[in-house]
Order: C-alpha cells, then sequence, then structure tokens
C-alpha cells in the first residue's frame, strides 16, 4: 500500500517548450526607387501569454544585382510620421541599416506594422527580398509520474502483491489440528 500510496502522490513535473511559426511575408520584392522610401503593411496577430518575436530576412541589391544596403524600419500606423518622416530614433520599433540579415524584433500586440525601407541618401535604385515571420515560444507544463520515486514506489507495491498472494495461496498447516 505504501508503494501505490507513494507512486501516486509523487508528482514528476516536466516543462516542454512549445514553438511554432506563423508565416506572415513571403520572398516579397520591394523596389525603391534613388532618393525615396516605401514601406508595406503586413497584419501581424501575436499570441497573448507567450513570446513572440518577428524574424524578418531581408536581402537589399542594386539593380545590378550587386549587394546593397538600406535604412530598415518597423513601426506602427501611429508612429509613420515621426520614424518614416521625420526619423525620430525611438519612435521606430525597430530602425538600422541592412543588407543581407536575418533581423530578430519582439513584439507584443497584434496590430498592422509597416516594414519600411529609407533609400533616400542613395543615388541608385534597390531591390528588397523581404521574408518575415513570427515565431512563438511558451512552456507547456506536463505532470507525469515517471520520476525515481514513481518508479521505487511501484516496485515496492510488486513486492507488496507477491507477498500477499504468496500469503493467500499457501497452506497453513496448523499443528494442533
Amino acid at each position: 500500500m505504501a508503494g501505490l500510496v507513494a507512486y501516486s502522490t509523487i508528482p514528476n513535473i516536466h516543462n516542454i517548450p512549445v514553438q511554432s511559426n506563423t508565416s506572415i511575408v513571403q520572398d516579397k520584392q520591394i523596389h525603391v526607387s534613388s532618393y525615396s522610401s516605401t514601406q508595406t503593411p503586413e497584419n501581424v496577430t501575436v499570441a497573448t501569454g507567450k513570446t513572440n518575436q518577428l524574424l524578418v530576412n531581408l536581402t537589399v541589391s542594386l539593380d545590378t544585382g550587386g549587394l546593397s544596403t538600406a535604412q530598415f524600419k518597423l513601426f506602427t500606423n501611429d508612429r509613420f510620421q515621426n520614424c518614416m518622416l521625420d526619423s525620430q530614433p525611438g519612435a521606430c520599433i525597430y530602425s538600422r541599416p541592412a543588407s543581407n540579415a536575418t533581423i530578430v524584433i519582439p513584439l507584443n500586440s497584434s496590430t498592422t506594422y509597416y516594414f519600411g525601407f529609407d533609400n533616400t541618401s542613395s543615388n541608385s535604385s534597390k531591390t528588397i527580398l523581404l521574408s518575415a515571420s513570427l515565431h512563438t515560444t511558451s512552456m507547456s507544463r506536463i505532470v507525469a509520474r515517471d520520476g525515481d520515486w514513481n518508479v521505487g514506489g511501484l516496485g515496492l507495491s510488486a513486492i507488496g502483491l507477491v507477498v500477499m498472494l504468496y500469503g493467500a495461496v499457501s497452506r497453513t498447516v496448523i499443528p494442533w489440528e
């Protein structure tokens, strides 16, 4: 009995990471003329209570085919004026030059995000290949009965069962009969 009680009352907790990827943009080509900028809006729905990261893959190239650089900006609609037009440093969620890169940006709200590309300081037109996906991570907690104490409790229960069965089937000889 003590073995069965030990098996059933002592939990073994496993924390298992659960990950998922949702495609936001798949191989979209964006042309940015010289001395100009452009942006493309994309709806992003994040999972509440989980870690959400936007994975952005960018390849910036000249019209001649060589690699180049452009300023990549990520912002929401309410920050368009400050981020894209006024270039205020704190207005963008992300604002850095990019060439051939994978960028990881943490997100915490579902909204329309704008992928902006600023080429205003260059006299060459550029083509940007954009791919983005939302990577979501959470921890799943599973309570199992597979720990060392659980196995010990089952072993003790098995020994108790054998002793009980032996006692039930063995014949007791009473010497005074």
